[in-house]
C-alpha cells in the first residue's frame, strides 16, 4: 500500500476553452439587468479553506482582503470592458496575479457575466501537492436568471507518477476538472446588516484521476479512470454592487485503488480535496 506523493512535481496544463455560443436556459430570458461598476468602491471580504471529512472552517487558512474597483472599461487578458478590483494590501504597481485580483465583464447586450480565473479556486489537494489549473475567463452567471445550463470549460493536467516494480513505462497520472453551469435562482444576501439581491448560479465540478501509461508493443500511451468524484460550487452576483459577494465550493475525500494494467499490482490512494469559502463582509 502506497500514498499518493505529488509533492513538487511541475505541472503542464491543456486548457480547452468553453463554447457557449447557444448556452440552454429553459426558462425565458430574465429582465435585463447591468453590473454596476463603479471605479473606487471597496469591499471586504473573508476567506478560508474547509476540511475535506469534516466539512468545518480551517482556521489556519482564514484571510482577510480589501477589493478597490480600480479600473471599469480596461483591456485585459484579451478581453475589453474588464472591471478589475485589487487587493489593498497589494497595492496597483507591477504585475498582479489572479488570486491578488478579482476581473469581471458583462457581455454587451446580455445579462452574462464572466470572470477570468481557475475552475477550482484555490485547489491544492489538501496539501499533498500544489496544484494550479491556470485561469481562463468563464461564463459564471445569467443576471437575475432562475435556471441555468451551458458548459463553462475543462482543463486536464498530466502529473508525473511511478508505481514501483510496474510492468509498464507510466506517463502519469491524469487530472480532470470540468465546470457546467447547472441552476440559478434570485436570492436575498444580508451583508453588514443590509439585504442586497443577488444571482445565485449553481455550477457543478467533475474531477477525475486516470492512470496514463505507455501500451507495451503497441507504443503509444493509454489511460484508465481510477476515481472521480462531483463537486458543487455556488457563486452569488450583485448587479447593484458590481461585485461577487460569495461563492461556496465544498471539499471531499476520495478513496481509490490504482489497479496497473496487465498485471496484479496495485495501490491505494487517498486525495483529500479542501473546500473554499468566500464571502463579502463590507460595502465601504
Amino acid at each position: 500500500m502506497k500514498q499518493l506523493l505529488l509533492a513538487g512535481v511541475a505541472l503542464s496544463l491543456l486548457l480547452v476553452a468553453c463554447d457557449e455560443t447557444t448556452p440552454v436556459d429553459p426558462d425565458p430570458l430574465p429582465d435585463a439587468q447591468t453590473m454596476n461598476f463603479q471605479t473606487g468602491a471597496r469591499y471586504s471580504y473573508r476567506s478560508y479553506s474547509t476540511d475535506p471529512n469534516s466539512g468545518e472552517k480551517v482556521d489556519a487558512t482564514e484571510r482577510n482582503r480589501e477589493l478597490a474597483l480600480v479600473g471599469t472599461n480596461l483591456s485585459l487578458r484579451g478581453e475589453t470592458g474588464v472591471a478589475l478590483y485589487l487587493d489593498s494590501i497589494f497595492g496597483i504597481g507591477g504585475n498582479f496575479e489572479v488570486l491578488d485580483s478579482l476581473l469581471l465583464r458583462q457581455e454587451s447586450g446580455s445579462n452574462d457575466v464572466y470572470r477570468f480565473a481557475p475552475l477550482l479556486p484555490e485547489f491544492d489537494l489538501g496539501g499533498i501537492a500544489d496544484v494550479d489549473l491556470g485561469a481562463t475567463w468563464m461564463h459564471e452567471a445569467r443576471l437575475g436568471a432562475t435556471s441555468a445550463s451551458w458548459f463553462v470549460a475543462s482543463v486536464s493536467d498530466t502529473i508525473p507518477y511511478t508505481i514501483p516494480q510496474s510492468p509498464v513505462t507510466s506517463k502519469g497520472i491524469v487530472v480532470e476538472v470540468t465546470d457546467s453551469a447547472v441552476a440559478s435562482s434570485v436570492e436575498s444576501v444580508t451583508i453588514d446588516g443590509t439585504s442586497y439581491s443577488t444571482t445565485r448560479t449553481l455550477h457543478s465540478l467533475r474531477l477525475s484521476f486516470s492512470y496514463s501509461y505507455e501500451v507495451p508493443v503497441i507504443g503509444g500511451f493509454s489511460s484508465v479512470e481510477f476515481a472521480s468524484v462531483a463537486l458543487s460550487r455556488s457563486i452569488w452576483f450583485s448587479a447593484d454592487l458590481g461585485a461577487i459577494v460569495r461563492e461556496e465550493r465544498e471539499g471531499k475525500v476520495i478513496d481509490a485503488n490504482l489497479a496497473v494494467p496487465g498485471s496484479t499490482i496495485d495501490t491505494d490512494l487517498s486525495i483529500p480535496i479542501p473546500g473554499f469559502y468566500l464571502e463579502m463582509t463590507g460595502v465601504n
